[in-house]
Formats: C-alpha cells, structure tokens, sequence
C-alpha cells in the first residue's frame, strides 16, 4: 500500500525522515490559486488590563472587517466560559476533587466541567471549601469569547468547539450557516484551523497566541508553529487580501519570526538545533515510563521509592538514561496519583528491557506502570 503524508507544517520528526532519504519528499511551493499568505502581525497584550479579551488594535480590525461587509474568524484553544472559578471569600479555585485541576465553567451547559475526567456538578452551586456563592470567573474560553464578540457584532457570532458540535452533523451546519454568510464572525478552538476554505474570510485573529507556547513537552513550540500557521490560512483565500493578527504577551519567542513569514524550513532548522543539543528525538529513542498508584493507598509512594532505586541502577547498565520518576505534569488524575519517567536510549530494545525488568519487581505490584515509546503527549 502507499501511504501520503500531507501538511504544510509536516511532524518535525517526519520531515528529518525525508532529508534524510527515509522517504520521499514532494514539495508544492504555491498556495492554491497562487495567492500570497496574509501578513502576520503581532499584538503585544502583556499590557492589557484587566479581564479584556481583545485587544484595541484587533477590536478595530474586526470593526473595519464588520463594515466592509466581510469575515473573521477568531481562534482560541480554550472552550467553556472561564476555565477558573475564583472563591472571593476563600481564596481557592474550584477544582476537581479526582484530578486536582480547575473546573471550567460551562455557562450555557450551566456547570462546572473537568476537561480531564468529565466530572460536573450544576453552577450555581455552593464552594465546596467554604460554601459560599461569591465567585469570580477568570479567563476566558470560546463560549465567553462568543458573547464578547456577539456585542461587538450588534448580532449572534458562530462558536466552533466541541460543546457546539457534540450533535452528529453539528459542525457541518455551522460551517454551512458561516458559509451563506449568516453570520460575520466564527469563533473557535483548533477545530476552526484546518481545511476550511471560506473566500469573504478576510481577517483572522488568534485571541491568544501563548496558549500551548510553554507547555512542559518538547514538542510544545512546534505545536504552536502548526496551529498558529495553519490559523493564518484561513484568511485571504478567496480575491480580496488577508491579514491575520496574533495576540500575545511574549513578542520576543523565537517561534514568532518563523509564524510571521510561514518559514516553515527556517523554524525546522532552529528546532533541530535545539533538539540536538537537548537530546530529543529524533536524535534519540525518548520513552515515557507512566506510573500511577491510588491516592488513597498509604504504600504507594514506598514502593514507587523503591522501584526508582532499582529502575536507576538498571538504567546504567543498560546504558540508558533514565530521569525521574517525577511528578507528573498532571499529577492526579481520576483519583490516581500520577508520576512520569523520561527514558532516553540510543535504541528502542534496552528501553524494553528496562520496562520488563519493572513490572517483575515485587514493589511494582502496588504500582500501575505503563510504557509509552515515542509519546505524543508528555502529560
């Protein structure tokens, strides 16, 4: 069979495969209908006050969109309402008593959400610390971005998440409904950057450009690079010109020169450098050894002790470098406390071993332990 690997922001690891002959590589150089990528421009909001969600400059740009009878769509990774609900008389967020993260706040679902597990209970409803009903929301997420820029419009925007499209046939109507022009402004989370082809599209506005920027994952910053180059796609693809504005606090991250000018084999190249001198793939084999024991079991944390001892000893003979365990970036997760082991090895089978090696130890009887060669998401 033949397999066709498609994107203009190819998987880092990937495109290193094809210079390095692994596999082939075709190059189309043109945009569709020879048209030039829209400017990108930066918009510094480390000083913007307060709970704002856009700034003046990209206010004024979806007016000037909104009076020349043309289209935007605004990009945030984020859904819900407000993704922290702030206690005023306790000082606490309100968490997730499974996972220890904040829940966010669903206004029109009217609950808080865990992203994580799917735990939920109704808002209103009292702290669970103190029982109080003064709340403040903090931050923002697509469903309040929506009701910001539906003032803003003087008429109902379009929102784009998984909450609005959760019915079987719900995205495809409100791309349909964007498309006959029955709204000015469609609103969304990453769904909105990919494949989607509307020509009146003139401006495309990314509400925060950071999110995602400094996640603990080596491959956060190329993340960030595919999401924010493919959102600015959206814009000018039909015969009038685009512009795309970014928001962000940190206008000096390296990765911006490279999403400005769509410099895909520019951000490459600087990306490599760093994973070479770092040790990441695809310079190395990098596993992640996950282990996880129950928060409520008093031994679990002697026997993760102890298999750290023996998992470290082992390591050096292997020849591998082992880092951790650690607590995991989401340390408890469904009742489970979580921690991660970085695996770094010149081949996949010492990696094995190593993991086989675990899972006979009498200590890891308590413990929960699972190998993820090459992972995806470091969390």
């Amino acid at each position: 069979g033949l397999l066709v690997l498609g994107s203009a922001t190819p998987d880092i690891k990937t495109f290193h495969a094809a210079s390095q002959g692994q596999i082939d590589l075709l190059r189309l150089p043109e945009r569709v209908g020879g048209r030039p990528l829209p400017p990108v421009e930066l918009v510094d909001t480390s000083g913007l006050a307060g709970e704002g969600l856009l700034a003046a400059r990209s206010e004024q740009a979806l007016r000037e969109v909104l009076q020349r009878g043309e289209q935007a769509v605004v990009l945030l990774n984020r859904r819900g309402y407000a993704p922290l609900l702030y206690c005023l008389d306790c000082k606490e967020t309100v968490s997730c008593p499974h996972c220890h993260i904040a829940l966010t706040y669903h206004k029109g679902r009217g609950q808080l959400v865990c992203h994580y597990c799917g735990y939920a209970v109704p808002f209103p409803s009292p702290c669970p610390q103190c029982r109080s009903m003064n709340f403040l929301p903090m931050g923002e997420g697509t469903e309040r971005l929506e009701e910001y820029l539906s003032t803003l419009a003087g008429q109902p925007v379009l929102r784009l998440d998984r909450d609005s499209t959760r019915r079987p046939g719900r995205m495809e109507e409100i791309l349909a409904a964007f498309a006959r022009h029955e709204s000015p402004i469609l609103v969304g989370t990453q769904m909105l950057s990919k494949g989607h082809h509307f020509p009146d599209v003139t401006l495309a506005i990314v509400a925060d450009g950071d999110l995602g920027l400094n996640l603990p994952d080596y491959r956060a910053a190329e993340r960030s690079f595919q999401l924010l180059v493919q959102s600015a796609g959206r814009a000018g693809r039909g015969d009038k010109p685009g512009r795309v504005l970014i928001q962000t606090r940190n206008t000096n991250h390296y990765c911006w020169q490279y999403v400005q000018s769509g410099d895909y084999e520019g951000f490459y190249a600087a990306e490599l450098a760093r994973r070479r001198q770092h040790g990441y793939p695809p310079f190395v084999r990098l596993a992640l050894l996950r282990i996880s024991f129950p928060a409520e079991d008093p031994g679990g944390a002697a026997a993760l002790g102890e298999l750290a001892r023996l998992l470290q000893t082992r390591a050096r003979e292997l020849g591998v470098r082992l880092l951790g365990p650690i607590p995991a970036p989401l340390a408890m997760l469904r009742g489970r406390r979580r921690f991660s082991c970085l695996i770094k090895s010149a081949g996949w089978q010492e990696v094995r071993v190593l993991y086989h090696e675990a899972l006979r130890q009498q200590c890891a009887s308590r413990l929960r332990l699972f190998l993820d060669l090459d992972p995806v998401n470091m969390l």
